[in-house]
């Protein structure tokens, strides 16, 4: 119970030194992930601090709240620790650690753009005929992989403005400021 004691402190310690804006996750599992969480709320609670404690679940996870959950939501904040774990644990056997590997002569992934990896996995998913000598592996590696997931993985990939081109395009605040000359805009 000291080694917890001791932890949560340090954590706590960790939490007011570096700020607010960094958020730390602790994976910590049976007894000791309970108790753990036990003197993180009463240490929250004493020191009037906010804490969030998810139970069998990775917090990193995006929820998607879209009614047609088609594709990846471009507007998502995806993780970039969970993108890049997906990616060791799905796509760096082939595609390579620098995503530089071009396997059945396939365009690297590090040189296609965020909508053509989200348009290729979605083609092997649903078109058997899409793809090179290895669509049949591709295909099942695909349809494992949801849309959070591939959000993330692209997120990774791609950086956190992968779908800036799209998004540039939303309505943005006319000014209406008068100017000399200039009646519309």
């Amino acid at each position: 119970m000291k080694i917890i004691k001791i932890l949560s402190l340090a954590c706590c310690l960790g939490y007011f030194a570096f700020g607010a804006s960094e958020v730390y996750y602790i994976k910590a599992t049976g007894e000791f992930g309970k108790n753990l969480s036990e003197v993180a709320k009463q240490y929250a609670k004493d020191n009037n601090a906010n804490i969030d404690i998810f139970v069998d679940e990775d917090p990193r996870t995006y929820k998607d709240t879209r009614v047609l959950k088609l594709g990846v939501n471009k507007r998502g904040h995806y993780s970039t620790s969970l993108g890049k774990e997906l990616y060791e644990k799905n796509c760096m056997s082939c595609h390579g650690e620098d995503m530089q590997k071009r396997p059945s002569g396939a365009t690297a992934l590090k040189n296609m753009s965020a909508e053509d990896i989200e348009g290729s996995v979605i083609s092997y998913r649903t078109d058997n005929e899409f793809g090179g000598s290895n669509k049949i592996l591709m295909r099942d590696v695909a349809r494992k992989i949801s849309n959070s997931d591939l959000g993330a993985i692209i997120h990774y990939i791609k950086g956190e403005d992968a779908y800036s081109s799209d998004i540039e395009y939303e309505n943005k605040p006319v000014s209406t400021e008068k100017k000399q000359g200039s009646y519309l805009r």
